[in-house]
């Protein structure tokens, strides 16, 4: 690398050091001066150049002067629709010196004076931006500029002395490139307002058009003020190149004068402005490295100054107040609230990020429109001034902040104190230094810089860095630093008067600029410490408080306070409570004055009334959960210390109306603990002064004179004074020793008395009253008054008078315990109070017997018992009458039947039972049941009597009595029947296994409803093998509903099939109908499954139903060679009768087994082999009796291969090669990984292909021992090396079934019959047919068109070399001979003629290629003319890689390991050749065929071999050769041109798809439940995809003629049936039948019709019954008998019937072809294809044969006697 680079200096050393002539590069400058100007080309960057020029020129003038082409002096007022021809632009500053006319005719050459702005050197050159040729003069000289082609030259000269030129201006001439319009005042003047700002010397400007002065702008400037700059700012730039060294402020007016010219009138007016600014200039001292400095020069051509000034432009509240609106010239030079700019002498386009303008020394881009922050060391330079600009502008902020404090403490503070109210001068002057406090806030509020933000950013960082003091605000109590100051709560501010806060109005017009100093910690809110120290410091008033304790509840809320601070805070809050202080943490409670009075004592703790009253109490309680409101028992303990509590009747008046006033809100623990107090205290004043309350008497207590009664002003309440013992009555006790003497008394005065002051007693005295025996009762057995009493009977003589009676011992009771006098009452035998005189139950002596407890009515328990036995009857009846008539007035409440245990409700047998115990519902007795008495039913619904037993009454009775004969089953069953809706789960499943169904009349014989069944006249069941019964139509719901059923559940017919299966096969019609019952069986197999003990069952029972094909013509030799070790070989008698035996008649032999002893058959040549027990070929039973234990027949049978021969690659074995690699991803499509034995790799890729003279196929019957031998065309092998061959033999047509069958029996894990039939069709047909078929066969095609060209194009090139080969050296006669012995020597058996073609073939070493290729493929043999005829003992050949072996295997392929006997000469071609083997299937239907139409005639190809499909001899034209003909051997295969492949498949394909057509069956009015599916099918020529098959929700609805019909399970079949659309089904049916019957030979009972209104499926195949959507028939115009009209097709007339015959066919047929395949996949398009082109035929005769016919046949199919029995909803009335 150094080497180049050594290299590279030498040469360029070399080239500077040549002597020849130099060429200097040349400049466009008009293209360079374009080119700069396409940069330069901000608006007015003219006159912004000039003005800079004269700045810097020390003008403090300028002129610019615009003119007209025409002007006119006359003109009073300007033509400002003129276009401008000329502009002069004069300054009166310093002339041109030497070297500034020097330097204005170069570029890019800068003002070198660092003092000044022009750097650059292009400024000059914008004037040519208007201009092609300016014209400049100053002082006594002048210039011209003028262009010659591309180049810009200038003249110089001097001004001649008498010129007029000379007036001491400079001026610069410019005639416009093109005339303009006149610049508008409204944007032209605030540009030149705006460039006015920061100019140094320039005064005034002065615009004109023509001679009239239309603008003028003047700047006046006062003597400006130092600042004084606090040492606590950093006067140096981040990298020390700036120092600050003083700062001036300027106060600055500026004044326009403006010419305005009306536009109508012409009249001329002018307008002044006038604004005030106030400017900032910061004196810089530079100090720079030299390496700097040189770096600065190199850029800008000048070096950086040793001082220079940074500048900024400020409007104060004041001066915006003074000046004028935004509106006017001024609007850009008062930026407020917007962003100030940038200026560079004159503004650029960058803003500053805050509202005032900065102008200083900084670099700008070319353009000067923007900071150059790209050159390094311009960015450090621009950076360290924009730092001294954040510094300058934190200056001037902090001195407004100084000014604005110090008017504070002159105005406000001086004045008042912190905590003092402003009064209106004090309100006035706050509100002016809070909106000039305010307005300096937002003029120092930073925003986003634009375009480069890196302005705005510098300049905001420095404001806050460049001190380090806090930012200084004004706060509420002065000018402070925002460290000192707190942002404003508004809760707050009322209570804290001392602390610094930001005043509201300055923190609402600037809340963003304060939230983001917040959030920089540079400002805080205030916090709860502030809060305390403030508390700390003084005392707050009743009005502070309450605004304190309002904050204090929304803070607590919000945040979580420590609890020494919570502590604190009510520690430090001090309340003036009276003379006294007290901080909160003190007091407790607060006044309710609706509770406590506030003119009265209250606790030393409670809070102030007037603090509190501003609270609600949830908030009072929310300030401090140990606050309490004071109750009044809390003020009672208080007040009742009071002195004058037991002194002053007034007071202890006032207390106790207090407390009456609250009384009845409070708890009756606090009452009773009041009266505790009270009742201690004489605190009631009487007539004999203060007494306790026990001692204190009512005034309504008169009956002692010298009672001591109450005497108040305003009564307390009552009920209080009673509670505080105060009495209303004379002591109980009293009374009874003044009225009840020793003796005995009379009650009634006594309850006189008491009742007069009944008022008066209290609680315990009648309590007392209750619990004393007073009254005696009365005697019905005593004399009545007005009865004399009986007379002693003196004898006569006797003188002696009667002693005198003795007092009575009355026997007195409580009230409680006797009655209130009544006739009825007393009927019932109830003790009655004695009681004198009349009885009034409304007096008060009543009242108060009453209350005391004298009963008026018999309690319920009494009056029962009364009614119930052992009572009198007279009595009961009497007592249950008396219950009746007051039962809904006094018993209601306390009667309830389920607690009535006495019997005394009398039935109709003539019992008493209680109210559960009987029933009102006369049909009851029908179970045995107790009813009432027909008289009191009426009374049932009163009494809670039940109409009927409960649900598990009636079970239970049914348990205990079932009906013991069928008539009174009947009966009990209809009225069981009416309780259906009141039977709960349990009940049913209860009745359900209860043994209650009688099944005789003996009384004994019961059956549960499970086990039985209805007796129906069309059960498809004999009546012996199911437990039928009827007991009629309501009953037999009743019976339904226990579980009884029409027909046997499936796992119920299971288990009856299973354990009698022979009565169900014998007596249940036959074999259909028993195999219609093992689809059931099969249909529901997934609920079944669930049932493991029957599934057991069902693998140990004989009662699946086994199928035995017997050939009657050869039972015999069937027999006999089925027998274990029999072999029957396949010899031409063997196929003889193999044939005969297919054409005999086959007997069907059934019989019932267990699934393990029955076969399915997945190969029926197998079937008809060894004829074993099969099970019927129906894909729904055979999965059953698989999941039974039945296995695969193929599973049953060890197939033994004996390849005959040695293997030979041949053409006929290249092309099925080929056919097999081409066909394989069609024959793998449709089958899934998992049942794949190999993949398609595999198969295309190590499957080889070879052919052998002859194959023996040994089969043996695994479970007899059977054995049948046959040939065969095609099998499977398997080497030592463990590779596998398919080989076929050389005789007679390629069999494609026997081919596709040895595949499948390889490929597939589990093989098919119909895989064999499928595999062969898609080998056999031709790939176009396939593609018509809708076979994805596209790829394969495109594959064989290539493979085809490259075929060709190796063939010529081939022919080629071979052509050159032969050129250059061609075998002799005498080379090939030697070459033939050479080989002859190697292979002896070898056929010469072979030997001499492959060395014919072959270019170069021509023995070793073909020895190589004769061990790898074989080679055909010659006759051993040793060999004797018939002589099978052939001598061993040598061993030839490639032969095959004789090997037993139970395996479906074979192994090579020795050579075996080479096979016989076969004499008798005809028979050989005639099929192969005899036993693959294709062979037998070739045999078949050809005895009834001959074998095709093939002709002989060049080569001698017939190219024909069935020849094989060489020589003859016809296929056949004669017996016994000696026929030399058939000449090697390899030359053989196959030409194409036509085995006689078709009759195969054929018999499959009628099979199809006969597996369909009738879904035997099973309703309909599946739902939606959707399966990836996987194509292996396409991408797989989704097919959905619909859902499907249908109920069995009857027969539509001879078909069944099924409706949605959602649709009324009464909306449905209609007249009309019976009509249309009929039409649909009618069509359906000529499909079925004309067509596809289908039976009517297949076929199924059901309407679904929103299905998507036109039709569906259910495991082989074909649905038919009716709704699509109508839907798609196919009703030929609604009137629709005719379609005309190429001109023929098309009908509704002929277009639905061609719909419905091809639906039908795609429907049946799903008999073959579930899926929507090309194999299920190849078999419906196949039944379109099968049944073609017989849809055109059926469509050219008329209506009237169909409808006819329809008739007669009518009338035959398969239609069901079932209702015919044809034949059905329907609504209209």
């Amino acid at each position: 690398m150094a080497t180049k680079k050594s290299a590279l200096d030498a040469l360029r050393s070399q080239v500077l050091s040549h002597t020849g002539a130099e060429e200097r590069v040349e400049v466009n400058q008009r293209h360079l001066i374009d080119k700069i100007l396409a940069r330069y080309s901000a608006e007015y960057v003219v006159y912004r150049e000039l003005m800079q020029n004269s700045d810097d020129a020390g003008a403090k003038g300028i002129e610019v002067v615009f003119e007209t082409a025409t002007p006119n002096s006359q003109e009073t007022a300007p033509n400002l629709s003129a276009k401008i021809t000329r502009v002069l632009f004069k300054n009166n500053g310093m002339d041109f010196r030497p070297e500034d006319w020097n330097r204005l005719k170069k570029i890019a050459e800068g003002n070198p004076d660092e003092s000044k702005i022009g750097a650059f050197g292009v400024g000059f050159y914008s004037l040519f931006s208007i201009c092609e040729e300016p014209f400049v003069s100053s002082g006594k000289e002048c210039m011209a500029f003028y262009w010659r082609n591309d180049q810009l030259y200038a003249k110089r000269a001097g001004i001649p002395d008498d010129e007029n030129q000379k007036d001491g201006w400079t001026t610069f001439l410019l005639d416009l490139r093109e005339p303009m319009d006149m610049l508008s005042m409204d944007e032209f003047g605030p540009f030149l307002a705006r460039s006015l700002g920061f100019t140094a010397n320039l005064r005034d400007i002065s615009v004109y058009l023509d001679h009239h002065c239309i603008l003028r702008i003047s700047k006046k400037m006062r003597e400006p003020r130092p600042m004084t700059l606090p040492k606590t700012m950093y006067m140096t730039s981040p990298q020390k190149i700036f120092t600050l060294k003083s700062v001036d402020l300027q106060s600055v007016q500026l004044d326009a004068t403006k010419m305005e010219v009306s536009r109508w009138t012409r009249e001329v007016t002018h307008t002044s402005t006038t604004i005030f600014l106030r400017t900032a200039s910061g004196n810089l001292d530079v100090r720079v490295s030299k390496q700097f400095s040189n770096e600065m020069e190199r850029t800008t051509k000048k070096y950086p100054p040793s001082q220079t000034a940074i500048q900024i432009l400020y409007v104060g509240h004041d001066e915006k107040q003074a000046s004028a609106d935004n509106k006017s010239i001024f609007k850009d030079l008062v930026p407020f609230p917007e962003q100030g700019r940038i200026f560079i002498g004159f503004p650029t386009h960058q803003t500053t990020g805050f509202s005032s303008h900065v102008a200083g020394r900084f670099i700008p881009t070319v353009e000067r429109e923007s900071l150059d922050f790209v050159d390094k060391t311009l960015q450090i330079w621009n950076h360290e001034l924009l730092s001294m600009a954040g510094l300058l502008s934190r200056a001037l902020y902090e001195d407004e902040l100084l000014q604005i404090g110090n008017l504070y403490n002159e105005m406000i503070a001086a004045h008042q104190r912190a905590d003092q109210p402003d009064d209106e001068a004090t309100a006035t002057a706050r509100d002016w230094l809070e909106k000039r406090a305010l307005h300096a806030l937002q003029a120092f509020q930073f925003h986003p810089s634009t375009p480069s933000p890196q302005v705005g950013h510098y300049i905001d960082a420095y404001f806050f860095r460049m001190s380090t003091l806090a930012l200084s605000i004004l706060s509420s109590n002065g000018v402070k630093t925002l460290d000192k100051v707190r942002i404003p709560e508004p809760t707050m501010a009322a209570f804290l008067t001392q602390l610094p806060i930001i005043p509201t109005n300055v923190y609402t017009g600037s809340q963003k600029f304060i939230d983001k100093l917040e959030k920089a910690g540079k400002v805080q809110r205030i916090t709860f410490k502030d809060v305390l120290l403030e508390l700390e410091s003084r005392t707050l008033t009743e009005a502070q408080m309450v605004a304190m304790l309002k904050w204090w509840i929304d803070f607590s809320s919000k945040y979580v306070i420590p609890d020494a601070e919570v502590n604190a805070f009510f520690q430090l809050a001090l309340v003036c409570s009276g003379d006294t202080v007290k901080p909160l943490a003190s007091l407790k409670w607060f006044v309710n004055p609706k509770l406590t009075p506030i003119d009265m004592p209250l606790p030393p703790n409670t809070l102030p009334y007037d603090i509190t009253k501003t609270f609600t109490q949830p908030e009072l309680y929310r300030i401090s959960d140990s606050w309490q409101e004071l109750n009044l028992l809390e003020w009672t303990k208080f007040i009742i210390n009071d002195a004058d509590f037991e002194v002053s009747p007034v007071f202890a008046e006032k207390v106790l109306l207090v407390l009456s006033r609250g009384w009845g809100q409070l708890h009756e623990n606090s009452q009773r603990a009041i009266v505790a107090l009270l009742s201690q205290k004489k605190c009631i004043p009487t007539k004999y002064g203060m007494k306790m309350p026990n001692e204190s008497y009512f005034r309504t207590v008169t009956l002692f004179p010298d009672l001591p009664v109450m005497v108040f002003t305003k009564q307390p309440l009552e009920k209080l004074l009673l509670s505080m013992g105060a009495r209303k009555s004379v002591e109980l006790q009293l009374v009874f020793d003044r009225l009840v003497n020793a003796g005995s008394w009379d009650h009634m005065q006594l309850v006189k008395y008491l009742a007069s002051v009944r008022e008066t007693l209290s609680s315990g005295e009648i309590k007392r009253l209750k619990a004393t025996p007073i009254f005696p009762k009365e005697d019905p057995d005593a004399v009545k008054p007005d009865t004399p009493p009986p007379q002693r009977v003196k004898a006569e003589g006797d003188t002696t008078e009667s002693p005198p009676t003795p007092p009575v011992q009355v026997k007195r009771y409580p009230a409680n315990a006797l009655y209130a006098p009544n006739e009825v009452l007393a009927a019932l035998g109830l003790p009655m109070i004695e009681w004198k005189g009349r009885w009034r139950a409304t007096s008060d002596e009543a009242k108060l017997l009453f209350e005391l407890g004298l009963l008026t009515h018999p309690t319920l328990d009494v009056l029962l018992t009364l009614a119930s036995p052992p009572t009198d009857k007279n009595i009961q009846a009497k007592a249950l009458a008396y219950l009746l008539e007051n039962f809904k007035t006094q018993y209601t409440l306390q009667y309830s039947p389920s607690k009535v245990k006495s019997t005394f409700l009398p039935t109709t047998t003539g019992t008493l039972e209680t109210p559960e115990g009987c029933f009102w519902n006369p049909s009851c007795s029908v179970m045995s049941f107790p009813v009432l008495r027909e008289d009191l039913r009426v009374h049932a619904v009163m009494l809670g009597i039940r109409e009927n037993p409960l649900p598990a009454k009636l079970l239970e009775r049914l348990a205990q009595s079932p009906p013991p004969t069928k008539e009174k089953g009947k009966e009990v069953f209809e009225f069981l029947g009416k309780f259906q809706g009141e039977f709960g789960h349990h009940h049913w499943s209860a009745l359900r296994m209860l043994k209650f169904i009688p099944l005789d009349n003996s009384g004994s014989n019961f059956v549960e409803p499970q086990s039985c069944y209805f007796d129906k006249k069309d059960s498809a069941f004999h009546p012996d093998l199911l437990t039928t019964v009827d007991f009629g139509r309501a009953a037999n719901l009743f019976l339904k509903s226990c579980g009884v059923k029409e027909e046997p559940t499936p796992v119920e017919l299971t288990q009856l099939v299973v354990r009698a299966p022979h009565d169900f096969l014998n007596r249940n019609g036959g074999v259909e109908n028993y195999k219609s019952i093992l689809r059931q069986i099969a249909s529901h197999m997934h609920v079944i499954r669930t049932q493991k003990a029957l599934v057991t069952e069902m693998m140990r029972s004989p009662f699946l139903l086994g199928e035995k094909r017997i050939n009657q013509d050869v039972e015999d030799e069937t027999d006999a060679g089925s027998k274990p070790g029999a072999d029957r070989k396949g010899d031409d008698d063997d196929e003889e009768g193999s044939s005969s035996a297919n054409q005999g008649q086959v007997v069907v032999q059934y019989k019932l087994a267990k699934a393990s002893d029955i076969y399915l058959i997945d190969d029926t040549v197998l079937q008809q082999i060894f004829t074993p027990l099969g099970a019927p070929m129906e894909s729904h039973l055979e999965t059953l009796y698989e999941a039974l234990g039945s296995t695969w027949i193929s599973r049953q049978v060890k197939e033994t291969c004996r390849p005959q021969g040695a293997l030979a690659v041949t053409r006929r074995s290249e092309n099925l090669q080929e056919l097999i690699v081409e066909r394989a991803p069609l024959l793998l499509s449709d089958h899934p990984p998992s049942r794949l034995s190999f993949n398609l790799d595999w198969l295309t890729t190590k499957l080889k292909v070879r052919q052998v003279p002859e194959i023996q196929l040994r089969r043996e019957f695994i479970p007899t021992g059977a054995i049948h031998n046959e040939s065969t065309t095609a099998c499977i092998v398997q080497d030592q090396a463990k590779a596998y061959y398919l080989l076929v033999t050389a005789k007679g047509d390629m069999d494609y079934f026997d081919i596709a069958d040895a595949l499948a029996k390889l490929l597939l894990r589990k093989k098919k019959l119909n895989d064999s039939i499928w595999w062969s069709n898609l080998l056999f047909t031709s790939l176009v047919n396939l593609k018509r078929k809708g076979f994805q066969v596209d790829r394969i095609l495109n594959a064989k068109r290539a493979e085809k060209a490259r075929v060709e194009a190796a063939a010529k090139a081939d022919a080629a070399a071979a052509a050159q080969a032969v050129t250059n050296a061609k075998l002799g006669p005498k080379q090939t001979a030697e070459y033939l012995a050479q080989l002859k020597e190697v292979f002896p058996d070898c056929d010469p003629a072979f030997l001499m073609d492959a060395i014919s073939r072959e270019n170069q070493d021509h023995v070793q290629r073909v020895t190589m290729k004769l061990l790898d493929s074989g080679y055909p043999r010659i006759n051993n003319s040793n060999q004797g005829k018939g002589n099978n003992n052939m001598a061993a050949a040598p061993h030839v890689p490639g032969s095959f072996p004789t090997q037993d295997s139970n395996s479906n392929v074979s192994t090579i390991s020795t050579l075996p006997p080479l096979p016989p000469v076969q004499t008798n071609h005809t028979a050989s050749s005639s099929s192969g083997g005899g036993g693959s299937f294709f062979s037998r239907l070739k045999t078949l065929r050809d005895s009834v139409i001959g074998k095709p005639v093939t002709s002989p190809n060049p080569n001698g071999v017939a190219s024909g499909i069935e020849g094989s001899g060489p020589g003859s034209g016809v296929s056949t050769i004669k017996s016994g003909a000696n026929t030399p051997p058939p000449q090697p295969p390899t030359n053989t041109i196959v030409k194409g492949f036509a085995p006689d498949y078709q009759q195969n394909l054929q018999q499959s798809l009628k099979s199809a057509v006969a597996n369909c069956r009738s879904n035997g009015r099973d309703d309909i439940r599946s739902e939606p599916t959707a399966s990836t099918v996987s194509e292996v020529l396409t991408s797989s995809y989704c097919d959905v098959k619909p859902g499907h929700q249908l109920n069995f609805a009857g027969h539509a003629g001879e078909l069944e019909f099924y409706l949605d399970k959602d649709c009324d079949a009464d909306e449905i049936m209609t007249k009309e659309n019976l009509k249309s089904l009929a039409r649909f049916v009618r069509l359906l039948m000529v499909l079925a019957q004309d067509v596809f030979n289908l039976v009517p009972e297949t076929m199924h019709v059901y309407y679904d209104p929103e299905g998507q499926a036109i039709a569906f195949n259910r495991g082989g019954s074909l649905f038919f959507n009716w709704r699509y028939f109508v839907a798609l115009g196919h009703d030929d008998g609604a009137g629709l009209a005719k379609k005309q097709v190429q001109g023929k007339t098309i009908t509704a019937r002929d277009e639905a015959l061609i719909y419905w066919f091809f639906t039908m047929a795609h429907e049946l072809a799903h008999n073959f395949v579930g899926d929507h996949n090309s194999k299920h398009e190849f078999y419906f294809s196949s039944f379109c082109e099968q049944y073609l035929p017989a849809l055109m005769v059926a469509m050219a044969t008329k209506a009237p016919a169909e409808i006819a046949a329809s008739a007669s199919a009518a009338a035959s006697p398969t239609v069901p029995p079932s209702e015919n909803i044809m034949d059905a009335p329907v609504p209209n």
